[in-house]
């Protein structure tokens, strides 16, 4: 295999991959948008003193816990969906210092901000992983439901794993582009 062709089986295995915990982490954004409807229905229906003196409707009332779920389940979808918005170059950038700068001062900017981005997100990776042996150390969990709060930080430790590897791919992809091409690295 040649080297173009061994970086092209790895991008297919990272948009794979990524693609795979964005709709993971958009399967969960969605049900906890239906959690939080039934939530707030429920709350309601248990408000009118009519409705909820009804007997079949007794056991109708809010979700118990559901600001727990929706704060464990929105940060673990963030973190999924991070790779997969690095690896396609869906983040914001602000190049107004460098948009007229010379091709070569814009490329060795892109390549420092690859670089600084695999950096930070291993260190993120690392510290989170720190904050899980923490969390089961000391057995902390969630106020209403008892949720280990170390489950959370094992999703976040996924997201940020593989957000590393599309930085470090990005990283050395962004150090082989050559200076003349127009697209930016990974994006789509």
């Amino acid at each position: 295999m040649t080297q173009k062709a061994d970086t092209i089986s790895v991008r297919r295995l990272l948009e794979r991959c990524c693609q795979a915990a964005a709709v993971l982490g958009g399967l969960l954004v969605a049900a906890l948008a239906i959690m939080t409807v039934c939530s707030i229905a429920g709350r309601w229906i248990a408000s009118l003193p009519y409705l909820s003196a009804l007997p079949g409707l007794g056991w109708v009332g809010p979700v118990s816990g559901d600001y727990e779920l929706v704060e464990m389940g929105t940060a673990t979808a963030i973190f999924l969906f991070l790779p997969y918005c690095h690896l396609r170059g869906g983040h914001v950038t602000v190049d107004l210092i460098v948009m007229h700068a010379p091709r070569i001062v814009q490329r060795a900017t892109a390549v420092i901000a690859e670089v600084l981005f695999t950096v930070v997100s291993a260190i993120m990776t690392w510290r989170l992983y720190h904050g899980l042996l923490d969390k089961q150390r000391y057995m902390e969990t969630s106020m209403l439901l008892g949720i280990p709060l170390w489950w959370g930080y094992a999703a976040g430790i996924a997201g940020f794993a593989l957000l590393t590897l599309v930085c470090l791919y990005r990283s050395f992809a962004s150090l082989r582009a050559t200076p003349d091409s127009d697209t930016q690295v990974g994006d789509a």
